[in-house]
């Protein structure tokens, strides 16, 4: 019933993920799919749907015109084109796949996750959920007994191996994809995409496109997730990794390593600037006037202010190579210029 591209992506693709779908629905068993944000879930629901081994509905949360249960209702009435009754006596396993339900998620009450759940009679219905967060995070109050136990069956997904994202770049011609880039997208697709088109090339990070890719992969975790990704990032080592991080395949398991080293630079360059306090004011004064020269006695002044007695070129000159030194500046590209006799000039490469 459906035409999507993805059927061109032949019976080899992403064998493991499908194996994996393929034995929850034949147990008829409902789940959600979980997965770190723009991975590319959404392709591979869509080559779910064009199998064979099941009647399958696909209903896209992105398609409603407004987020609410009403046009939810109103969509799944009209993927299915009848009762489900009906449509399970003619089929020996009915899925209905509900593509980005998190986005729903204002919705939640005890009623509405009830009457989804109730979709599951009969026996041969599987229902399959997706989101960024086990549903339980989501809904934490309105989930007890049936309907926690109902909606805690989860299956994460992880990014593609490089030869799934050939095949998926292929559905969308573009132009060829340098193998480099495959391998640095760590196998999300959104990435790759934004990789491919970025015009900064020679460095990545100076896109605010794949920035903004990046920092969107960290803003939604919670803070214990994000400080294991920055002591990761910063080549600490754990001997644990928080469950999720490794489910949606953030961190690899192999190792403990994040995913990309494009999201470790990302995470190093971003992070909160911790500088002593007479080197945080140097810095915050030099930022003010980013290529301009700071004159010595306007340093000595904001520095040591009534402190006249430290304020010497010595004193100074051993301030200007600690903070020349430190991780944050090298991380940023900093460079303090030195002026003989005048003041210092900081610059960004």
């Amino acid at each position: 019933m459906y035409n999507f591209k993805e059927k061109e992506l032949g019976s080899d693709f992403a064998k493991e993920k499908l194996a994996d779908f393929k034995e929850l629905i034949e147990a008829s068993r409902s789940f959600t799919v979980v997965s770190m944000p723009g991975v590319g879930v959404s392709y591979f629901l869509k080559y779910l749907a064009m199998q064979k081994f099941a009647k399958f509905f696909h209903i896209d949360i992105y398609s409603l015109p407004s987020l609410t249960k009403e046009e939810f209702y109103k969509l799944l009435s009209k993927e299915l084109g009848g009762k489900l009754e009906t449509l399970a006596k003619k089929n020996n396993k009915i899925v209905l796949i509900f593509s980005r339900f998190d986005q729903l998620r204002k919705e939640f009450d005890n009623q509405f996750l009830s009457n989804i759940q109730s979709l599951t009679t009969p026996q041969k219905i599987v229902l399959i959920f997706t989101s960024i967060k086990p549903l339980p995070d989501m809904a934490t109050e309105l989930l007890t007994g049936g309907n926690l136990n109902f909606f805690s069956e989860i299956l994460y997904f992880k990014p593609y191996s490089e030869k799934d994202l050939k095949k998926l770049l292929a559905l969308e011609p573009f132009r060829e994809t340098d193998d480099n880039l495959i391998k640095l997208s760590g196998g999300h697709f959104q990435l790759l995409q934004i990789l491919r088109r970025s015009q900064k090339q020679q460095n990545l990070l100076l896109d605010q496109f794949v920035k903004l890719q990046l920092k969107q992969l960290i803003d939604y975790l919670d803070y214990s997730q994000r400080k294991q990704l920055q002591k990761l990032a910063l080549g600490k080592t754990l001997t644990e990794v928080d469950d999720y991080l490794l489910g949606v395949g953030l961190v690899k398991s192999s190792k403990f390593q994040l995913f990309t080293p494009l999201l470790s630079e990302y995470i190093k360059q971003n992070m909160p600037v911790k500088l002593p306090v007479k080197e945080a004011k140097l810095f915050k004064l030099l930022r003010k006037n980013t290529g301009n020269v700071v004159p010595k006695d306007e340093i000595f002044q904001e520095v040591w202010e009534e402190n006249d007695g430290e304020a010497t070129d010595w004193a100074l000159d051993a301030l200007i190579y600690r903070l020349r030194k430190h991780p944050f500046m090298q991380s940023h590209g900093y460079i303090i210029e030195s002026h003989k006799k005048v003041g210092y000039t900081l610059i960004q490469t």
